[in-house]
């Protein structure tokens, strides 16, 4: 089987045995966001068709591969979600007739946040259902990113989840607002990080905490080397901040070094923290392959 996360700017796929094995990986920066519509076939094809050459004709994607502008939509499924709908709701993409691909994509959750605005997610959830949370307690689970998912856990269903642009906003000030100039060195100042996460403990609002970016830098009372990284302590602390009122634990699951900096803002604010190892997503992966009756 190909088992492939497919994201709006990556591509990741792995080849795996009959036992589910991992014989060959490869990645790309070509996310499904750069695929031009009714060519998603032949993309897959241009990344992995040396594999479907040698045989693999089984093919289970997830992420925005699935989205409305994707090669095929997968519906969202409506919260709470178990991993058996999940598997239930695996849309099949019809089968190509040179090579005789067998493409199924993964379905996204969709829910509200308190006040019935819709969240959506698609993606994290193999992920999630691929990580070492199966306790029968709730689990508070964070996943950052780009759009990082705060979620709930029961047992083996997601019951809600909530979405934070804090990646996204980040990007967006430092190349398009006043803040651009002091906030171009890359982001690696655990102190500097430290001191955002304190300020955003303060009170207050984001908007007015950020303009301290700019002064602090413009009278010297900071290197414009540690901007980066306050900027960072100050966005990922407002989030910590807001998502974290009850002081549960939080598992994380994420690529590390930002994982790394949730739980140091975690920690600022007492709040324990522990990590899921790498392979999330696979493992989410093969367990709903494991499932379907291909």
């Amino acid at each position: 089987m190909i088992a492939i996360n497919w994201g709006t700017s990556n591509f990741r796929a792995w080849k795996l045995n009959a036992g589910g094995k991992v014989e060959d990986e490869r990645s790309s920066g070509r996310g499904a966001m750069s695929v031009s519509p009714g060519g998603f076939h032949d993309a897959l094809i241009a990344e992995v068709g040396d594999w479907v050459s040698a045989g693999e004709t089984r093919v289970l994607m997830s992420g925005m591969v699935g989205a409305r502008n994707g090669w095929k939509e997968a519906p969202y499924v409506p919260v709470p979600v178990s991993l058996q709908q999940i598997v239930k709701a695996v849309t099949r993409v019809a089968a190509d007739s040179a090579n005789s691909v067998d493409v199924r994509i993964v379905p996204g959750m969709i829910g509200s946040d308190e006040n019935g605005i819709p969240e959506v997610m698609r993606g994290e959830e193999t992920e999630i259902f691929g990580s070492g949370i199966r306790a029968a307690a709730p689990n508070h689970v964070c996943l950052p990113g780009t759009h990082t998912k705060w979620v709930r856990v029961e047992g083996e269903t997601v019951a809600d989840f909530s979405t934070s642009m804090t990646g996204d906003l980040f990007k967006a000030i430092r190349e398009g607002t006043i803040l651009r100039a002091s906030t171009q060195q890359e982001a690696s100042d655990t102190d500097a990080f430290l001191l955002g996460v304190a300020r955003s403990r303060q009170d207050g609002e984001l908007a007015h905490h950020l303009f301290g970016v700019r002064t602090l830098v413009l009278t010297g009372a900071m290197k414009e080397k540690s901007a980066s990284s306050y900027l960072s302590g100050i966005l990922i602390g407002h989030e910590v901040k807001a998502n974290t009122q009850k002081g549960e634990p939080v598992h994380l699951i994420g690529e590390p070094a930002l994982c790394k900096l949730y739980a140091i803002a975690l920690g600022t604010c007492g709040v324990d923290s522990t990590l899921e190892p790498e392979g999330a997503a696979l493992r989410g992966l093969l367990r709903i392959a494991e499932k379907l009756a291909w």
